[in-house]
């Protein structure tokens, strides 16, 4: 493979890569690192790029195994009890706090699904991938990708709907 070839086949994968990774690790700085790493793990590897039957596949493989074994390496971070009160102790700024619950309340519903509609709702919803890039990462249809996200999407629905009715103190709400 070519630098040529590399730029064209290669490098806008990693603006594509960019959301999961960032999902992944959540940190800019160690998303564009990891990002960088994997461009010259892929550049070191360009010549078998060709020979392979499915390459988007690959390095979308690639991609995940990286951030997989950098959040391995990555020692937990315990805080001090001083550092942990100013984190809590933060002002509300605009509303923002509201805005915060409530993604927290979907990333964690959406963590708990069952892998096939957590992986497609994360790839076309949180990735922003096209459902022929799911067909390649997945090996599923695109209808059968619809019918999962159109399912997901209506248990994230419920379950969080379900968490705000009982934060009202009701039993069922419509939105």
């Amino acid at each position: 493979m070519t630098s040529e070839e590399f730029k064209i086949q290669v490098l806008p994968w990693a603006r594509r890569l960019y959301p999961m990774i960032r999902r992944l690790l959540k940190n800019d700085a160690e998303t564009q690192d990891a990002i960088q790493d994997l461009m010259m793990k892929l550049w070191d590897k360009k010549d078998s790029l060709l020979k392979l039957e499915n390459t988007d596949a690959y390095i979308f493989r690639m991609a995940k195994n990286h951030c997989l074994d950098l959040m391995k390496k990555k020692k937990p971070l315990y805080l001090g009890e001083d550092e942990q009160l100013k984190l809590v102790n933060l002002p509300d700024k605009e509303g923002n706090f509201d805005h915060l619950e409530k993604f927290d309340h979907v990333r964690k519903v959406i963590e708990e699904l069952p892998e096939k509609y957590r992986q497609v709702i994360q790839y076309r919803d949180i990735d922003g991938f096209e459902f022929e890039e799911i067909m390649e990462l997945t090996g599923y249809e695109v209808p059968y990708i619809r019918v999962l996200l159109s399912r997901a999407r209506g248990m994230v629905k419920t379950e969080v709907q379900k968490i705000y009715s009982y934060e009202k103190g009701t039993t069922s709400r419509s939105f």
